[in-house]
């Protein structure tokens, strides 16, 4: 794809609300499309616009972003919140200023987020030198801050959908969360999300959503999975930490959409020949879940997160996962419960 003549401006369309990406910067272009190329849409439809506007500045000294007398800092120090791959690479400070949300990335850039104005204004030194993964990590920031004041939250989990029930396997990278998702996957499951799925209270329930991403394996996990070790040259690409491709390139059809959330598993890698579930108290999933959200730094948005990770808990049946070496024949295990709450 030639970024070069596509800068300006981009319209997606995020489960209602009407997205618009506006840059004069190339090196974003590809990344954001890439990243939410199951979203995008040539006609606004209707529902509340989102915006969020890059800039290229020539040096940090040049963004236009300055701080009240009465700025607050919330967080410094590493971001902790776009997924396994991106942990070590952000070192930021999070400011609240008046209404404003100011994200200093120090020599990297600025993001400013308007929850009122449903904006979001970034401003990044040398853009064109930042990793593809960098760039997304930037705009799915800001995305993520915008659709959690509309209601729209997320957690760090894998998510998939089976015959209309969600399963959540939800954990800290080497516990075996992505190695669980591909057994399922590659099973029939269906795809929702790698690694930050969206949540929606419709009153009743939780809605549990689809966002496609690519897929993040290490070398360990390919080695499961014929699949992926005999995969055709270019399905396998080679990201910061580890390589990634589309589910879509290896599993025809199997993306989902939305559905009722159903199971919550919590993994862990056993020295054990089979796997087992153990039930875990609801208490203490929320406990493992809460860690999992996305910083949320203004109070009122933090509650209704909350209230929403609490919600699921009660809805779904949660476990701890012990995860075996039976990678393949998980199926086998998590299909008969759920085959179990569809017939209750």
């Amino acid at each position: 794809m030639n970024t070069a003549v596509m800068a300006g401006e981009f319209l997606f369309n995020c489960y209602g609300f009407d997205l618009r990406f506006r840059t004069s910067v190339s090196a974003f272009v590809e990344p954001a499309l890439v990243f939410l190329r199951h979203f995008q849409t040539d006609v606004a439809q209707g529902g509340s616009v989102l915006t969020i506007q890059f800039e290229e500045v020539a040096s940090r000294a040049e963004v236009p972003v300055t701080r009240s007398v009465g700025s607050k800092v919330l967080f410094s120090g590493e971001q902790p919140s776009l997924g396994d791959t991106m942990r070590p690479l952000w070192h930021c400070e999070i400011v609240q200023d008046g209404n404003r949300l100011i994200a200093d990335f120090h020599e990297q850039g600025v993001l400013v987020i308007d929850g009122a104005r449903n904006l979001v204004e970034g401003y990044f030194v040398r853009p064109d030198t930042m990793h593809p993964d960098v760039c997304t990590s930037f705009f799915h920031f800001a995305l993520s801050e915008l659709l959690k004041r509309n209601g729209l939250y997320t957690v760090h989990a894998t998510a998939l959908e089976y015959q209309g029930r969600g399963v959540l396997i939800s954990g800290y990278s080497g516990q075996g969360k992505t190695t669980s998702f591909l057994s399922l996957l590659r099973s029939g499951f269906l795809y929702l999300s790698d690694d930050y799925p969206l949540l929606r209270d419709r009153g009743t329930q939780m809605e549990l959503l689809a966002f496609p991403m690519k897929i993040d394996v290490t070398d360990r996990t390919i080695e499961f999975f014929p699949e992926l070790h005999n995969a055709a040259p270019g399905i396998l690409q080679q990201g910061i930490c580890k390589k990634f491709f589309q589910a879509e390139d290896l599993y025809a059809d199997s993306i989902g959409s939305s559905c009722t959330p159903t199971m919550i598993m919590f993994p862990h890698v056993v020295d054990m020949p089979h796997s087992c579930l153990e039930p875990l108290p609801k208490i203490r999933a929320l406990e493992a879940l809460i860690p999992q959200g996305l910083l949320v730094y203004d109070q009122a948005v933090a509650r209704r997160e909350f209230q929403a990770l609490s919600k699921l808990v009660q809805q779904g049946d949660c476990y701890r996962l012990h995860f075996g070496q039976d990678v393949l024949d998980l199926p086998t295990l998590i299909r008969p419960l759920l085959d179990a709450r569809s017939a209750a």
